[in-house]
Protein backbone atom coordinates (compact mmCIF):
# COMPACT_ATOMS: atom_id res chain seq x y z
CA UNK A 1 0.00 0.00 0.00
CA UNK A 2 3.04 2.25 0.38
CA UNK A 3 4.33 1.67 -2.54
CA UNK A 4 0.71 2.74 -4.51
CA UNK A 5 0.47 5.83 -2.48
CA UNK A 6 4.17 6.97 -3.31
CA UNK A 7 3.39 6.19 -6.54
CA UNK A 8 0.20 8.11 -6.36
CA UNK A 9 1.68 11.43 -5.34
CA UNK A 10 5.05 11.45 -7.03
CA UNK A 11 3.82 13.68 -9.84
CA UNK A 12 3.70 16.62 -6.97
CA UNK A 13 6.85 16.52 -6.29
CA UNK A 14 8.32 18.21 -9.86
CA UNK A 15 5.23 20.82 -8.96
CA UNK A 16 6.44 21.55 -5.61
CA UNK A 17 10.06 22.03 -7.12
CA UNK A 18 8.99 24.48 -9.58
CA UNK A 19 6.64 26.60 -7.05
CA UNK A 20 9.68 27.05 -4.54
CA UNK A 21 12.25 27.77 -7.49
CA UNK A 22 9.52 30.34 -8.30
CA UNK A 23 9.15 31.62 -5.21
CA UNK A 24 5.47 31.36 -4.47
CA UNK A 25 6.37 29.03 -1.70
CA UNK A 26 8.40 31.21 0.65
CA UNK A 27 11.36 28.85 2.59
CA UNK A 28 11.42 29.48 6.33
CA UNK A 29 13.93 32.35 5.63
CA UNK A 30 12.49 33.85 2.70
CA UNK A 31 9.49 34.41 5.00
CA UNK A 32 11.12 35.37 8.20
CA UNK A 33 12.75 38.47 6.08
CA UNK A 34 9.77 38.93 4.21
CA UNK A 35 7.56 39.03 7.61
CA UNK A 36 10.86 41.87 8.95
CA UNK A 37 10.35 43.73 5.61
CA UNK A 38 6.42 43.97 6.16
CA UNK A 39 6.72 44.80 10.16
CA UNK A 40 9.32 47.54 9.59
CA UNK A 41 6.77 48.86 6.72
CA UNK A 42 4.53 48.76 9.10
CA UNK A 43 6.42 50.61 11.42
CA UNK A 44 7.29 53.12 9.32
CA UNK A 45 4.06 53.97 8.23
CA UNK A 46 2.56 54.23 12.17
CA UNK A 47 5.70 56.82 12.95
CA UNK A 48 4.42 58.94 9.46
CA UNK A 49 0.60 58.67 10.87
CA UNK A 50 2.06 59.84 14.66
CA UNK A 51 3.57 62.88 13.01
CA UNK A 52 0.94 63.80 10.70
CA UNK A 53 -1.35 63.81 14.02
CA UNK A 54 0.34 65.05 16.45
CA UNK A 55 -0.66 68.80 17.06
CA UNK A 56 2.37 71.09 16.81
CA UNK A 57 2.54 73.44 19.26
CA UNK A 58 0.99 77.20 17.94
CA UNK A 59 3.71 79.69 16.85
CA UNK A 60 4.13 82.37 20.15
CA UNK A 61 2.79 85.77 18.90
CA UNK A 62 4.88 88.58 18.09
CA UNK A 63 5.47 91.07 21.04
CA UNK A 64 2.91 94.17 20.79
CA UNK A 65 5.05 97.14 19.36
CA UNK A 66 5.75 99.74 22.44
CA UNK A 67 6.68 103.17 21.87
CA UNK A 68 9.73 104.44 21.37
CA UNK A 69 11.34 107.24 23.45
CA UNK A 70 14.93 106.89 21.91
CA UNK A 71 16.39 109.59 19.96
CA UNK A 72 16.83 113.11 19.29
CA UNK A 73 13.74 115.52 19.39
CA UNK A 74 13.05 119.15 19.23
CA UNK A 75 9.95 121.42 20.46
CA UNK A 76 8.18 124.56 21.53
CA UNK A 77 6.60 125.50 24.66
CA UNK A 78 4.67 128.25 25.96
CA UNK A 79 4.09 129.07 29.86
CA UNK A 80 3.26 131.13 32.45
CA UNK A 81 5.96 132.33 35.27
CA UNK A 82 5.61 133.92 39.06
CA UNK A 83 8.62 134.81 40.91
CA UNK A 84 9.85 135.79 44.25
CA UNK A 85 12.36 139.11 43.93
CA UNK A 86 11.65 140.67 47.68
CA UNK A 87 14.52 143.31 47.62
CA UNK A 88 15.65 144.37 50.68
CA UNK A 89 16.70 148.42 51.43
CA UNK A 90 19.54 149.09 53.67
CA UNK A 91 21.19 152.03 55.36
CA UNK A 92 24.62 152.59 54.95
CA UNK A 93 27.36 153.16 56.39
CA UNK A 94 25.22 151.96 59.06
CA UNK A 95 21.26 152.69 60.12
CA UNK A 96 22.91 154.51 63.35
CA UNK A 97 24.39 156.85 60.94
CA UNK A 98 21.37 157.44 58.50
CA UNK A 99 18.38 157.90 60.82
CA UNK A 100 16.44 158.76 58.07
CA UNK A 101 15.45 154.81 56.78
CA UNK A 102 15.03 152.48 58.66
CA UNK A 103 15.66 148.66 56.86
CA UNK A 104 12.95 147.45 55.06
CA UNK A 105 11.90 144.76 52.55
CA UNK A 106 10.02 145.25 49.62
CA UNK A 107 8.16 142.13 47.81
CA UNK A 108 7.84 143.14 44.43
CA UNK A 109 7.12 139.79 42.90
CA UNK A 110 7.42 139.82 38.85
CA UNK A 111 4.70 137.50 37.15
CA UNK A 112 3.91 137.08 33.45
CA UNK A 113 4.27 134.63 30.12
CA UNK A 114 6.92 133.01 28.67
CA UNK A 115 7.53 130.99 25.27
CA UNK A 116 10.68 129.45 23.33
CA UNK A 117 12.30 126.18 22.46
CA UNK A 118 13.81 122.80 23.57
CA UNK A 119 15.51 119.70 22.35
CA UNK A 120 17.65 117.11 23.67
CA UNK A 121 18.29 113.26 23.47
CA UNK A 122 16.47 110.12 25.44
CA UNK A 123 17.96 106.88 25.79
CA UNK A 124 15.83 103.91 27.07
CA UNK A 125 15.98 100.40 28.63
CA UNK A 126 12.55 99.01 29.30
CA UNK A 127 10.11 101.39 31.04
CA UNK A 128 13.24 103.20 32.36
CA UNK A 129 14.13 106.53 30.06
CA UNK A 130 17.38 108.61 30.67
CA UNK A 131 18.06 112.18 28.62
CA UNK A 132 19.17 115.32 28.56
CA UNK A 133 17.31 118.28 27.64
CA UNK A 134 18.01 122.51 26.89
CA UNK A 135 15.57 124.72 26.46
CA UNK A 136 15.35 128.86 25.96
CA UNK A 137 12.39 130.79 26.74
CA UNK A 138 11.68 134.70 26.29
CA UNK A 139 9.91 136.26 29.06
CA UNK A 140 7.74 139.31 30.17
CA UNK A 141 8.04 138.03 33.96
CA UNK A 142 8.23 141.67 35.77
CA UNK A 143 7.17 143.01 38.82
CA UNK A 144 7.26 146.19 41.11
CA UNK A 145 6.44 147.21 44.08
CA UNK A 146 6.58 151.19 45.73
CA UNK A 147 6.26 151.90 49.01
CA UNK A 148 4.85 155.53 49.67
CA UNK A 149 5.86 157.19 53.24
CA UNK A 150 8.76 155.24 55.28
CA UNK A 151 10.00 154.80 59.24
CA UNK A 152 13.14 156.43 59.77
CA UNK A 153 15.26 154.61 62.22
CA UNK A 154 13.83 157.39 64.96
CA UNK A 155 10.13 155.99 64.69
CA UNK A 156 9.00 159.14 62.62
CA UNK A 157 7.48 159.16 59.40
CA UNK A 158 9.16 160.26 56.18
CA UNK A 159 7.32 161.61 52.87
CA UNK A 160 9.30 159.65 50.28
CA UNK A 161 8.55 156.72 48.07
CA UNK A 162 10.67 153.44 48.28
CA UNK A 163 10.59 151.66 45.07
CA UNK A 164 11.96 148.29 43.13
CA UNK A 165 11.78 146.99 40.31
CA UNK A 166 12.01 143.49 38.43
CA UNK A 167 12.29 142.45 34.72
CA UNK A 168 13.01 138.86 33.12
CA UNK A 169 14.28 139.08 29.67
CA UNK A 170 14.75 135.60 29.03
CA UNK A 171 16.10 132.62 30.77
CA UNK A 172 17.10 128.73 30.06
CA UNK A 173 18.45 125.37 31.76
CA UNK A 174 20.53 122.89 30.85
CA UNK A 175 19.14 119.32 32.56
CA UNK A 176 19.63 115.77 32.68
CA UNK A 177 15.94 114.06 33.45
CA UNK A 178 14.84 110.58 34.10
CA UNK A 179 11.93 108.63 34.93
CA UNK A 180 9.85 105.39 33.86
CA UNK A 181 6.73 104.95 31.21
CA UNK A 182 3.83 103.15 33.20
CA UNK A 183 2.53 102.81 29.90
CA UNK A 184 4.34 102.96 26.43
CA UNK A 185 2.84 106.37 25.75
CA UNK A 186 3.02 108.21 29.45
CA UNK A 187 6.65 109.45 30.40
CA UNK A 188 6.93 110.59 34.42
CA UNK A 189 10.20 112.14 34.82
CA UNK A 190 11.85 114.82 37.47
CA UNK A 191 14.54 116.63 36.44
CA UNK A 192 17.23 118.95 37.43
CA UNK A 193 20.15 120.77 36.94
CA UNK A 194 21.81 124.13 35.29
CA UNK A 195 19.87 127.27 35.02
CA UNK A 196 20.51 130.75 33.44
CA UNK A 197 18.49 134.28 32.66
CA UNK A 198 18.92 137.49 31.99
CA UNK A 199 17.73 140.28 34.39
CA UNK A 200 17.28 144.05 34.51
CA UNK A 201 16.89 145.36 38.62
CA UNK A 202 16.26 148.43 39.48
CA UNK A 203 15.62 150.28 42.71
CA UNK A 204 15.38 153.78 44.59
CA UNK A 205 14.95 155.43 47.85
CA UNK A 206 13.31 158.98 47.09
CA UNK A 207 13.10 161.59 50.05
CA UNK A 208 11.82 164.02 47.57
CA UNK A 209 9.76 165.88 48.27
CA UNK A 210 10.47 166.25 51.85
CA UNK A 211 13.96 166.44 51.14
CA UNK A 212 16.34 166.70 47.85
CA UNK A 213 18.21 163.63 47.75
CA UNK A 214 17.38 160.00 46.18
CA UNK A 215 19.75 156.90 45.85
CA UNK A 216 18.89 155.24 42.63
CA UNK A 217 20.63 152.10 41.59
CA UNK A 218 20.08 149.56 38.08
CA UNK A 219 21.90 146.50 37.29
CA UNK A 220 21.53 144.42 33.76
CA UNK A 221 22.62 141.23 34.00
CA UNK A 222 22.92 137.59 32.71
CA UNK A 223 22.96 135.68 35.78
CA UNK A 224 23.16 131.31 36.80
CA UNK A 225 21.96 129.08 39.11
CA UNK A 226 19.92 125.66 39.47
CA UNK A 227 16.32 124.28 38.77
CA UNK A 228 14.58 121.77 39.47
CA UNK A 229 11.38 120.33 38.84
CA UNK A 230 9.39 117.94 36.56
CA UNK A 231 6.97 116.73 33.91
CA UNK A 232 4.72 114.34 32.12
CA UNK A 233 4.97 113.53 28.54
CA UNK A 234 2.43 112.14 26.48
CA UNK A 235 3.11 110.18 22.78
CA UNK A 236 0.99 111.13 20.05
CA UNK A 237 1.68 109.18 17.74
CA UNK A 238 5.49 108.08 15.95
CA UNK A 239 7.19 111.63 16.01
CA UNK A 240 4.95 113.90 17.96
CA UNK A 241 4.20 113.85 22.00
CA UNK A 242 2.74 116.23 24.24
CA UNK A 243 4.67 117.76 27.49
CA UNK A 244 3.73 119.57 30.53
CA UNK A 245 6.67 120.56 32.81
CA UNK A 246 6.93 122.76 36.11
CA UNK A 247 10.41 124.04 37.28
CA UNK A 248 11.72 125.93 40.20
CA UNK A 249 14.96 127.67 39.38
CA UNK A 250 17.02 130.17 41.54
CA UNK A 251 19.52 132.52 39.68
CA UNK A 252 20.71 133.93 43.32
CA UNK A 253 20.48 137.48 44.63
CA UNK A 254 21.78 140.80 42.57
CA UNK A 255 23.24 143.54 45.07
CA UNK A 256 23.69 147.07 44.14
CA UNK A 257 24.30 150.28 46.04
CA UNK A 258 22.67 153.61 45.48
CA UNK A 259 24.83 156.69 45.77
CA UNK A 260 22.69 159.72 46.46
CA UNK A 261 21.96 162.45 43.86
CA UNK A 262 23.37 165.07 44.45
CA UNK A 263 26.14 163.74 46.44
CA UNK A 264 25.59 163.20 50.11
CA UNK A 265 28.79 161.14 51.37
CA UNK A 266 29.03 158.99 53.11
CA UNK A 267 25.23 158.16 53.16
CA UNK A 268 24.22 155.32 51.05
CA UNK A 269 21.36 152.70 50.64
CA UNK A 270 22.23 148.92 49.57
CA UNK A 271 19.55 146.74 47.75
CA UNK A 272 19.53 142.87 47.66
CA UNK A 273 16.79 141.56 45.27
CA UNK A 274 16.33 137.82 45.29
CA UNK A 275 15.90 136.06 41.78
CA UNK A 276 13.65 133.27 42.39
CA UNK A 277 10.68 131.67 39.92
CA UNK A 278 8.02 129.19 39.44
CA UNK A 279 7.42 128.17 36.06
CA UNK A 280 4.73 126.43 34.23
CA UNK A 281 5.58 124.98 30.66
CA UNK A 282 2.84 123.03 27.90
CA UNK A 283 4.17 122.32 24.77
CA UNK A 284 5.20 119.58 21.95
CA UNK A 285 8.29 117.88 20.35
CA UNK A 286 8.80 115.96 17.75
CA UNK A 287 11.03 113.06 17.57
CA UNK A 288 13.40 112.11 14.60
Amino acid sequence: MNTKMIRSYKWLIPAIVALVCYGLIPTSAHAQTSEDKTFALVDRTEVGAAEVLTPKAPAPAPPASGYSWKGVYIGAHVGYGWGRANTSFSPLPTAAQFINLAPITLRNDPTGVNAGAQAGYNWQFGKFIAGVETDFSWSRMRGTAVLVGFTQNNGASWNGSLRTHQDTKWFGTLRPRAGFAPTSKVFLYGTGGLAYGHVNYSANADFRPQGPIQYPAASSKTKTGWTVGGGVEVGINKHWSWKAEYLYYNLGNESMTGNPTPANPPFQVGYNSQTKAHTFNTGVNFRF
